[in-house]
């Protein structure tokens, strides 16, 4: 059959490739913090360096997480900031990246952001390497806009400016000469010197809002003692207008503030928006489509390899989707701590140049911890064995981009710790909300509840040992600022003192959790679906709340009933196929079982004066006739040894034998003996009956 004239179908694998495509460039720009609408160029993977480097303005760039509560809250004044220097891009501009994507990983690594939010400063022509100038913390939007001045002035004092750049440095001639200063001047038509008291921000920041005007050129002029004598008593700034001709027109007692100034020299010259050049605020975007992809509404509005099935959920061989558990209101779901841990290490860890001295102190003791107490599956438990042998075995520092390719590494059939799955209990209403903070919060009280469930009893269990872990993971790793900072305050107050006792960490993290709760309740980053509240609410725990107070005693029972490891749900975790393992192994698997169990075996008090035994003479175990191990050892080697010389006497009997037999039977296999023994025989026949014959004659 002919295909001519027939439209061609599209294949459905298309469609659904396409379909996949959208659906996940929709979700990358709901969890985003920014979108297209702001003033502000958002950059990533893809275009930061050709965007940044090499560029002739200056930078101001945002490192921001999604998750992070404090960049939540501080998005929208970053946003107003964007808006704030929308008209400065001619010598500086406004960008933002997201560390919480994985790609952008290494960028973030590469400048060192070992926190959230992290705001850097590049000068013109900034070069890939550059890890750029940090800018100081600053309380308004006026303050974070002197700080880039200061930076702008200082780099073009040091001649590490750019042509573009509006000139900020102090005028020092006279006001009639500033026009032999003027840089394309075909289209400058009039030269404005503003009279301004050292070190004037709101006159800076006027040069910078009308450096667009190609009509317009604008210098500042620190007042001497000259200015003061021709001015008078004046109050400043006082603004001179000088045009083509060398008229000059002085505007005395001028506005006082940065908006009120630039709105009265833009009237007095008929100046407007509209003859700005077209605005190029979102050229750091790679295509059309990638703009178009981002104009949705932003929501900124144990042991290693010690694996045992007492500690895990599981045994090795059964499906790692094997919980069959009741789901309760408050389940704890086993996705969210992977998803926590996966982002922890794969993410946050990863991000450090160079992991080392107490850092690096502080993953092995957390790896330590989750390797010991974390009621993981046994192919993630596995991966972190691995990963903890690592840390310990590769000297006194860790690469970053090396410890990302150790754990991809790793990944293997039985060795998995899965990138990210879909949250279910830390899930928010928006993917700003709630996911990895939750997800950590939880595999905490895991940790701290399961080390006590498993160790809690035994004389050498130290309390300490889970909670100083986790404090050093938020203290190094955790890349909120302010959470970590929080956190840290909270265990510096408390921490060391009042947790002597195997349950007093369990309490300890609970009150800390609350605390938070309480401070963060009706915050930005609060989840209008998921209200904070004290822990455990009424509803979840009506046993733990008398009135207005909660009972310890209930809360520490309802905390050890809902993150024991028998309780987590293994629902939504991916599901990963491991190889059976041969019958040999688990015989040797039974085998150490039953040996570890004997060693465990309480021994019975014996009283060896009944026995005539002295007490400095070790006792002999039971069922040996008296026998102790030394003598069953050397009988064995004496029924070795007899059972050798019986089989070399038995070898030597059966070998003498069979030669006999064989030198028999040769001897009569031989023809020309057999004939000599019949010739004798036949002669001395003869001879006899010769003899006889002689007799008888």
């Amino acid at each position: 059959m002919s295909d001519v004239g027939m439209e061609p179908r599209p294949p459905l694998l298309l469609f659904a490739l396409l379909s996949l495509h959208f659906s996940s460039c929709f979700l990358l720009a709901a969890a985003s913090l920014y979108n297209t609408t702001d003033q502000l160029v958002i950059l990533d993977h893809s275009n930061f360096s050709s965007t940044v480097h090499g560029s002739p303005s200056a930078w101001v760039v945002e490192f921001y997480s999604s998750w992070c509560g404090h960049c939540i809250t501080f998005a929208p004044t970053w946003r107003l900031f964007g808006a704030h220097l929308a008209d400065w891009e001619h010598t500086v501009k406004v960008g933002v990246l997201d560390c919480a994507e994985d790609d952008n990983v290494p960028i973030c690594r590469e400048h060192e952001v070992m926190g959230y939010p992290t705001v850097m400063l590049f000068a013109a022509r900034t070069n890939k390497g550059d890890v750029g100038t940090d800018m100081k913390r600053s309380s308004t939007i006026e303050e974070m806009g002197n700080s880039v001045i200061d930076f702008l002035v200082e780099k073009q004092r040091a001649n590490n400016g750019s042509s573009s750049w509006v000139n900020l440095q102090p005028y020092r001639g006279a006001a009639a000469d500033a026009w032999s200063e003027v840089r394309n001047y075909g289209t400058v038509e009039h030269v404005i010197v503003i009279v301004d008291v050292p070190k004037s921000y709101r006159s800076w920041s006027t040069i910078l809002d009308l450096g667009g005007y190609s009509t317009v050129a604008v210098r500042y002029k620190e007042v001497d003692i000259n200015d003061a004598r021709e001015f008078g008593s004046v109050t400043l700034p006082v603004v001179i207008f000088i045009d083509k001709t060398g008229k000059e027109e002085v505007v005395k007692d001028a506005p006082k503030t940065r908006e009120e100034l630039k709105e009265m020299i833009m009237k007095k010259l008929g100046l407007n928006r509209g003859m700005l050049p077209y605005k190029t605020i979102f050229s750091g975007r790679k295509t059309d489509a990638s703009m178009k992809k981002d104009d949705v509404e932003g929501a900124g509005d144990g042991q290693p390899e010690e694996i045992n099935s007492d500690i895990l959920n599981y045994e090795d061989d059964l499906p790692d989707t094997a919980f069959t558990g009741t789901e309760r209101e408050d389940q704890v779901y086993m996705v969210d701590i992977e998803n926590a841990i996966s982002y922890a290490l794969g993410h946050e860890v990863i991000q450090f140049k160079v992991i080392s001295g107490e850092a690096l102190k502080s993953l092995q003791e957390f790896l330590d911890v989750l390797v010991r107490y974390l009621p993981a599956r046994p192919v993630v438990h596995k991966f972190l064995s691995k990963l903890y042998k690592y840390t310990l075995s590769h000297g006194d520092n860790i690469n970053g981009a090396q410890f990302a390719k150790v754990m991809k590494s790793i990944q293997g059939a039985d060795t998995v710790l899965p990138s990210h799955q879909p949250w279910i209990g830390c899930l928010g209403s928006e993917p700003r909300y709630r996911g990895y903070p939750c997800g950590l919060w939880t595999t905490f009280h895991v940790l701290t509840v399961n080390a006590v469930l498993q160790d809690g009893n035994s004389e050498f269990y130290n309390p300490k040992k889970t909670l100083r872990a986790i404090h050093g993971y938020v203290k190094h790793f955790f890349s909120c600022k302010y959470c970590s900072q929080h956190f840290q305050e909270m265990y510096a107050e408390d921490a060391e003192s009042s947790v002597n006792v195997a349950d007093d960490g369990i309490l300890w993290l609970w009150r800390g959790h609350n605390k938070v709760n309480k401070r963060l309740k009706g915050d930005a980053t609060e989840d209008l679906l998921h209200p904070k509240q004290q822990f455990p609410p009424k509803k979840s725990c009506p046993a733990c709340w008398n009135e207005s107070e909660m009972s310890v005693k209930e809360v520490l029972t309802y905390m050890k009933n809902i993150y024991a490891k028998g309780a987590l749900s293994f629902r939504g975790t991916q599901t990963i196929s491991v190889p059976l393992r041969n019958k040999l192994a688990k015989v040797r698997e039974e085998l150490d079982k039953h040996k570890q169990k004997e060693k465990i075996t309480p021994k019975l008090p014996v009283n060896k004066k009944l026995q005539n035994i002295s007490e400095d003479q070790a006792l002999r175990p039971l069922n040996t006739w008296g026998f102790n191990s030394t003598d069953v050892s050397l009988c064995v080697f004496l029924y070795g040894i007899s059972t050798v010389i019986i089989m070399c006497v038995y070898c030597m009997v059966v070998i003498r034998r069979k030669m006999r037999r064989r030198r028999f039977l040769e001897a009569y296999k031989l023809p020309s003996r057999t004939e000599d023994v019949n010739q004798k025989a036949s002669q001395e026949y003869i001879e006899s009956i010769d003899n006889h014959h002689k007799v008888e004659e």
